[in-house]
This record gives structure tokens, sequence and C-alpha cells, in this order.
């Protein structure tokens, strides 16, 4: 497993916005091709006993990378039908074609195993789980649907099943 940066990146042609989704969220303000790298995240890693409640992503076995406060990189929402995907443990990249105005998402179960883990989805697609749980990750359509494009800690674990 390669460390992050220290710092987060985001496009400078993403801004954040009102969301209604939840919130604020991310926001194209320029058409984004596919396979464009939107996002990296970087921060520093902490081990599952230092985590808290601190928001995190999953990348490693029992190894969290945690975003500092203040990061625009924060504000991206989930949705069941995302636009962004992972294209390496840091890395969220444009998953098809994104139109300037529209929001940023990607699919929380992607970065998260947590048993505990839930949250009521209001994400309005028509491929919307209601409840997205740290379980999702199993769920063989969500395998196929995202083959390759998981944390690698969620990938190896989709492996191993």
């Amino acid at each position: 497993m390669r460390a992050p940066a220290t710092d987060c990146w985001l496009r400078d042609d993403v801004a954040v916005a009102r969301s209604a989704i939840a919130g604020q969220g991310l926001f194209a303000v320029a058409p984004i091709p596919q396979g464009t790298a939107v996002s990296r995240l970087g921060g520093r890693l902490v081990s599952t006993a230092e985590l808290n409640d601190l928001e995190s992503v999953l990348v490693d076995d029992n190894v969290h990378l945690v975003v500092a406060t203040g990061n625009r990189n924060r504000f991206a929402n989930h949705s069941c039908e995302p636009n962004l995907w992972w294209t390496d443990e840091y890395t969220l990249s444009a998953r098809r074609d994104i139109a300037a105005g529209e929001e940023l998402t990607y699919d929380y179960s992607t970065s998260n195993a947590d048993p505990q883990f839930l949250l009521r989805c209001h994400c309005e697609s028509y491929r919307c789980r209601q409840m997205v749980t740290g379980d999702d990750w199993r769920i063989p359509q969500l395998q196929r649907v995202y083959a390759g494009h998981w944390t690698p800690m969620l990938q190896r674990l989709i492996d191993e099943l």
C-alpha cells in the first residue's frame, strides 16, 4: 500500500454548492470527460483503534485514511447511481462523461466495510437502495457493477468470497 499525499486535490472546475441529496455537495462547473481524475484524497492513515468517530475511507486491513477538516473533497455525497468511482486507493475518477452542473457522487459502499455503517439514501436514482450499509459490498450486483473500482481492501474482500 502506498502512502497518501498529505493534502487532498480536487479539479479546479469543481465547486461546492447546495445539494438536493444532502446539505452541500460537489458540482462540475465544466464538462468532465469519462476517465478523468476528479478527486484525490490525502491525509493521514490511522488504525481502526485510533479512528473513533472521524470520517474516513477504508484503504487496507485496519488502515483508514482520515481527510483533514475543511477540505472540499469531504463534500462528495453518496448516490446509488454515481458518476465517480475509485481508480486507485485514493483517487475518484469520472465513471462516465459528466455535464456541467451535475453533482459529483460516488457510492459510499465502495469504500466502507463498517458493519455498523447505515445511511438513509436520498439520491433519487431509479437504482436507489434506500438504505446504504457497510455490508453492501457483499451484494453480487454491486460487485459486478463496480468490478475493479472498489478501494483495494474491499476488492480483496470481494475476491476472497
